[in-house]
């Protein structure tokens, strides 16, 4: 923070005390999208080594794969810095160093000094999360989506089919997704139905939420990239 005005390293340290005590991935950037600062949950969360000193540094110098994104991130910084208000963006990368694709929401919002002027942003993310209207008018909590789901009950190509029949697609157009009949997609609903002791769609969709299956969504649907929203 060397390029920062006293009074300006005054109020970012106060920041920076906050977020250290923070459970969720927190950091400061600069007006040029230098890094100033990022808590141990956001080392975590970048996949960063912990011994890596990230003030000073562009997104493009991080030993990490999600430099690849560094373009995209500094965009999201000059929105951010433009519209004077908080921008989000779904980023879609190997997360805290999985080895499955993951979403989360990313939000920047710009810091302002005591004088009202502009002297960085900071930035947080969380896991992407799904809040239907039926979830809502039945007080349920929001699902934190996943790309992985581990089920000794159901095969890989019938957690498909049930993502599938969760977003209310019909059995015709399952079928036609798949290529094949109508009767073959029968058959193989019949056979979840059978694992999960359940007779009807409404049956089986709290059959879902019971075990969390609402919340899984195929890999092969989520895309590497940042999404502006």
């Amino acid at each position: 923070m060397n390029s920062l005005h006293s009074n300006d390293k005054f109020y970012l340290n106060g920041l920076i005390t906050m977020m250290e005590h923070l459970n969720e991935p927190w950091g400061i950037k600069d007006l040029c999208s230098r890094h100033l600062y990022m808590n141990k949950a956001a080392y975590l969360y970048t996949n960063t080594p912990l011994n890596f000193d990230v003030e000073g540094k562009f997104d493009d110098e991080f030993p990490a794969d999600w430099a690849e994104f560094a373009p995209e991130l500094k965009e999201h910084d000059r929105r951010t810095e433009g519209t004077r208000d908080r921008v989000a963006v779904i980023e879609t990368h190997y997360w805290y160093g999985k080895d499955h694709l993951t979403p989360f929401i990313s939000e920047k919002l710009p810091i302002y000094n005591d004088k009202k002027s502009l002297v960085g942003v900071m930035w947080n993310a969380r896991q992407l999360d799904t809040f239907s209207p039926l979830k809502y008018i039945n007080q349920q909590k929001p699902c934190i989506l996943t790309t992985k789901f581990s089920t000794e009950t159901f095969t890989q190509s019938e957690l498909d089919i049930i993502f599938l029949m969760l977003q209310r697609y019909t059995n015709k157009e399952i079928a036609k997704l798949y290529k094949v009949s109508n009767k073959t997609i029968e058959n193989r609903i019949y056979n979840i139905y059978q694992k999960a002791d359940v007779h009807t769609l409404q049956q089986f969709e709290e059959f879902c939420r019971q075990t969390h299956l609402d919340n899984y969504i195929p890999g092969r649907l989520i895309a590497k990239g940042i999404q502006f929203i």
